[in-house]
C-alpha cells in the first residue's frame, strides 16, 4: 500500500475503530480517555481527519495499543505475531496477565530441554 495522507487517515480510522470495539468501549470512553472531543474521534474514525503525534500516543493508550498496532497495515512484511500476542494479552485481566507470563517463563526455561 502506498503511503499517503488519504491511506494513513484510512488505515488510522479503520484500526481504531477495530481496536475500540474490540475492547468494548464507546467513542465517548475513548475520547474522554484521550483528551480529544467525540466528534474528532468520529472524524478520525470515519477518514475525515488526521491526527497528530500526541494524539496518536494518547489513542494508543486509552485503546491498550501501541502505534505499530494501530498502523501495522502499512507494514505488514514486518510484522509477526508479537503485536498479536501483545494486543490479545492487553485484553486480558491482571490475574490472566500473570498466568500468561508463568506460561512464559516455564516455556523459556524449557525450551533446550
Amino acid at each position: 500500500m502506498q503511503i499517503n495522507d488519504e491511506n494513513v487517515k484510512l488505515v488510522l480510522s479503520q484500526n481504531v475503530k477495530m481496536s475500540r470495539l474490540a475492547l468494548g468501549y464507546t467513542q465517548e470512553n475513548v475520547a474522554e480517555s484521550s483528551d480529544i472531543s467525540v466528534n474528532f474521534l468520529k472524524d478520525i474514525e470515519n477518514t475525515r481527519s488526521g491526527i497528530s503525534i500526541t494524539t496518536l500516543v494518547n489513542l494508543c493508550k486509552s485503546l491498550k495499543s501501541t502505534p505499530n498496532q494501530l498502523l501495522k497495515d502499512f507494514f505488514k512484511d514486518s510484522v509477526d505475531k508479537s503485536d498479536t500476542i501483545l494486543q490479545r494479552i492487553n485484553l486480558l485481566d491482571e490475574y490472566q496477565k500473570n498466568a500468561v507470563l508463568t506460561l512464559i517463563d516455564y516455556f523459556n526455561q524449557n525450551k533446550n530441554q
